[in-house]
């Protein structure tokens, strides 16, 4: 993987995401172009169904966060790109009730015990995005400052970053059957880099109206805990991480229907084992668990096979005694290790 390219941007939400759209236009114009989810959603974005469909969903989102669709609009205008699209895009978890069901993944490791507090990411996806993920460093207005991992064309907050606030998060997508109209779960998410408080971020992420499902590992530094929080449209859990926690792409928690794919099922089942043979107890433990590769057809991080199509395409490790994260661009346990540093203080 390439170095991963870093943008600070300030001003109003239009303008960070003009800025946004203006430096990364052709990583946008070319991820976007090529995306397979979205080449499937704009056929039935194109009926009178899908017409009907996009304008209630554009109205009601907008009317719940008017600031990230600015935001959204800034990155199109800043890109050239069609808003219509990056709108598509940012809600593909939700389009993906009216669509054949697709595979995809991402990893959670997080331990808290009295000698560590860290939460692993591996943030999975299509190979296609590998060299087009970029860094946001932003100031927007007079909200928290924030990191983010971003994928082009995309809100911030879908993958993992933290905020000046001392939170710090990263999501996994699970696959309820259920999906309504409602709030696009990547809103939701964006709105996480706004956090002031753990309570507070969890009450972001459960709002009233939401349309789909996501699950989130939520760290707070100053109250040195972290928790996982599963949501689907109509219910939510909340688990205080204690010892440490592993989680995929299936609700482990909630009971709802939902799609489990083979991927993520093998994938909880290695780690489980690998941490009943040795419980992690540091930086290195959770980074070994992230990078196995131990099951042939479902490796925890992905490479991208007949049988899983998703690939690791980088990994996200956050202490929160330290505090920092650091972004892994190479498998991590290898020598010498590639990543990136950003203090969270």
């Amino acid at each position: 993987m390439c170095p991963l390219p870093e943008l600070e941007v300030g001003g109003s939400h239009f303008e960070v995401g003009q800025a946004i759209g203006q430096h990364f236009s052709a990583q946008i114009q070319r991820s976007l172009e090529s995306y397979p989810l979205l080449q499937k959603i704009l056929p039935y974005h194109r009926t009178s169904e899908g017409q009907a469909r996009y304008r209630e969903l554009l109205g009601l989102n907008r009317a719940r966060y008017p600031e990230y669709l600015a935001e959204l609009e800034g990155i199109a205008q800043g890109a050239d790109h069609p808003f219509e699209e990056l709108f598509l895009a940012n809600l593909r978890g939700e389009y993906r009730g009216y669509l054949p069901k697709e595979g995809c993944g991402c990893f959670d490791c997080a331990v808290v015990t009295e000698d560590a507090a860290l939460l692993g990411h591996n943030e999975d996806g299509l190979s296609a995005f590998r060299d087009n993920l970029y860094v946001i460093h932003a100031q927007v207005e007079d909200k928290p400052a924030f990191t983010a991992l971003s994928y082009p064309g995309f809100l911030c907050g879908n993958a993992f970053g933290f905020n000046a606030a001392g939170i710090c998060f990263s999501c996994d997508s699970v696959h309820p059957q259920q999906i309504v109209v409602g709030i696009g779960r990547h809103l939701l998410a964006r709105s996480l880099l706004e956090a002031t408080s753990l309570e507070d971020a969890i009450r972001r992420v459960t709002v009233p109206g939401r349309a789909s499902g996501f699950s989130y590992s939520i760290g707070s530094i100053s109250e040195r805990r972290i928790v996982h929080v599963e949501v689907a449209p109509q219910t939510h859990h909340v688990r205080e991480v204690e010892g440490c926690y592993l989680h995929a792409n299936h609700y482990r928690e909630l009971d709802v229907a939902q799609v489990v794919g083979a991927s993520s099922r093998a994938r909880i089942e290695r780690a489980t084992e690998l941490v009943q043979q040795a419980p992690p107890r540091d930086a290195e433990d959770v980074l070994s668990v992230l990078g196995d590769q131990g099951h042939e057809r479902y490796p925890i991080y992905g490479t991208d096979t007949p049988s899983d199509r998703s690939a690791t395409l980088c990994t996200g490790l956050f202490d929160l005694d330290a505090p920092w994260l650091r972004i892994y661009t190479s498998r991590p346990g290898q020598t010498p290790a590639e990543f990136v540093q950003f203090a969270m203080a």
